[in-house]
């Protein structure tokens, strides 16, 4: 004999919620064991007897997102599964980030529910095709721009690292130039090949760039988060610039 899955159904639309009990009873193998409104109705049943599965209508219930991570973080292990009409992978990719063994469509025929509530019972991940093959191509695409800023990273010079470093720190040209021993004319020149190898249009996005790319410290990291200043050590740089005109 076939054991039953024990289901919770989390639908605050009454109505609905009870056309899905009557359809999962109606199905050999699965076994309706409670209803709830919402997290704290969920919660009471919860706390009663442990069900296999939890289904949540997504749709309807407020800020859907947030009550599965709800009921994730107050019940650790439960297999929770997703109802939604929304046709949405980045969404649907969020929703498996924040606890969802699987997303189900309501378009899809019963078969599919009762098929998907058995995969997620067994411990496996359910997605659409559509869903997996949207989240697929978001890897690779990801990995595919990763790999490109790598290629532009490279691109650049032992020298045009140096000044992006200095340019990071606040520095302008002219003090780019001191601190490098080269012309202003010459820190220009690769101030304009730096921007052309990384495809960014003004010094503010290559700071942005620098720092969300490695290519320098942030202010933070840079002073340890002592809250120090680079104008505090300006002035004797600027001295000892002096003395050596002199």
């Amino acid at each position: 004999m076939l054991e039953n899955i024990d289901i919770l159904i989390v639908d605050p639309a009454i109505l609905l919620r009870r056309a899905l009990s009557r359809m999962l009873s109606a199905e050999p193998g699965l076994r309706v064991v409670g209803e709830a409104d919402d997290l704290t109705e969920a919660e009471m049943v919860l706390s009663q007897g442990r069900p296999a599965l939890v289904l949540v209508n997504l749709d309807v219930a407020a800020a859907g997102e947030r009550l599965l991570a709800d009921l994730v973080a107050r019940a650790p292990g439960i297999r929770v599964l997703g109802l939604t009409s929304v046709v949405d992978p980045q969404a649907h990719a969020r929703l498996i980030a924040a606890g969802a063994a699987g997303i189900v469509h309501t378009r899809h025929e019963p078969d599919v529910l009762f098929k998907a509530i058995r995969k997620v019972h067994a411990g496996e991940l359910w997605m659409g095709r559509y869903d997996m093959a949207a989240l697929v191509n978001g890897i690779v695409r990801h990995k595919a721009a990763d790999e490109q800023e790598a290629a532009k990273i490279a691109t650049l010079t032992k020298r045009e690292h140096e000044i992006i470093a200095c340019i990071a720190e606040g520095l302008r040209n002219r003090h780019v130039g001191e601190r490098l021993f080269i012309s202003e004319a010459t820190v220009r020149n690769h101030v304009s090949s730096i921007l052309d190898k990384l495809d960014v249009s003004d010094r503010l996005e290559l700071v942005l760039y620098a720092f969300s790319h490695g290519l320098a410290r942030s202010p933070e990291r840079s002073y340890g988060g002592s809250g120090r200043d680079t104008a505090e050590h300006r002035p004797a740089k600027r001295a000892r610039g002096r003395r050596r005109k002199a």
